[in-house]
C-alpha cells in the first residue's frame, strides 16, 4: 500500500476548489429558475408545492454556503501542503480544516474530496480519520456541520423564504396567522447566498429596465 503522496494532494485540493466552482455557479443559476417558479406558484395560489420548492432551495443554499467554507480549507491546505508533508503530526492551526475536509468527503458532490481524505488518512492514520468522522473535540467546523446538515429547514425559515420571494417578485401573498407558530419569535433572515442571488435579479431586472436615448 502506498503511503502519503503530497503530489496527489495537493492537485486534489486545487481541482476541488474549481469544482466546487463549477458547482456553485450551476446552482445559482438553476436558483433563479426555482425562485421564478416559486413566485409562479404562490401567484396561482398553489402554496403547498411552494413550499415545498421552497425547501429544496432553502437545502441547496445551506449547501453552497457549506460549499464555499470548503472551497477556502481546500486553499489553504493547498498552500501549506509542503508543511504537512514535513510534519509529522498535523499542525494545531491545521487541525480543523483537515479535519472537515475528512468529515466533508462523503457529504459532498466533490469527488476530489475522497481522494484528499484519502491522502489526509494515509498522513495521519485510520486514528485521526475516525476522530474526525465523528468530530471528536469539536475538530469539524461548527458552520460546514449546520451547512451540510440533512434536517428539514424550520417553518419560520421556508415562510421567511415564501414572503421574501413574493416581495422580490411582487406577488401579493401573505402566510395565513395559523402559519405562524408563535408570532413572538424572531424570523430568521435568509442566507447569505439568498441575498446575493437576490441582488443579482435585482441588477439582471434594471438591465431589462433600462432604455438608450
Amino acid at each position: 500500500m502506498f503511503g502519503f503522496n503530497v503530489n496527489r494532494l495537493k492537485p486534489n485540493l486545487k481541482m476541488a476548489v474549481h469544482r466546487i466552482a463549477i458547482v456553485k455557479n450551476k446552482k445559482t443559476n438553476e436558483a433563479l429558475a426555482q425562485r421564478r417558479e416559486v413566485a409562479r406558484l404562490l401567484g396561482d395560489g398553489k402554496e403547498e408545492k411552494a413550499r415545498i420548492r421552497v425547501e429544496g432551495i432553502i437545502r441547496d443554499d445551506f449547501t453552497m454556503e457549506g460549499y464555499e467554507i470548503l472551497e477556502l480549507l481546500c486553499e489553504l491546505l493547498a498552500e501549506r501542503a509542503n508543511l504537512l508533508k514535513t510534519e509529522p503530526d498535523c499542525p494545531y492551526d491545521m487541525r480543523e480544516a483537515v479535519c472537515t475536509l475528512i468529515w466533508s468527503a462523503s457529504r459532498t458532490e466533490i469527488p476530489e474530496l475522497v481522494e484528499v481524505k484519502k491522502q489526509l488518512t494515509k498522513k495521519y492514520g485510520r486514528d485521526f480519520e475516525a476522530a474526525a468522522i465523528r468530530n471528536v473535540d469539536r475538530c469539524v467546523n461548527e458552520r460546514v456541520i449546520q451547512k451540510l446538515s440533512v434536517h428539514p429547514p424550520s417553518a419560520f425559515l421556508v415562510i421567511n423564504y415564501m414572503q421574501e420571494i413574493a416581495k422580490e417578485f411582487k406577488v401579493d401573498w401573505e402566510p395565513d396567522e395559523v402559519q405562524v407558530v408563535d408570532p413572538l419569535a424572531p424570523i430568521p433572515a435568509p442566507t447569505a447566498r439568498f441575498e446575493r442571488l437576490r441582488k443579482r435579479q435585482d441588477r439582471h431586472d434594471q438591465d431589462n429596465n433600462s432604455f438608450t436615448f
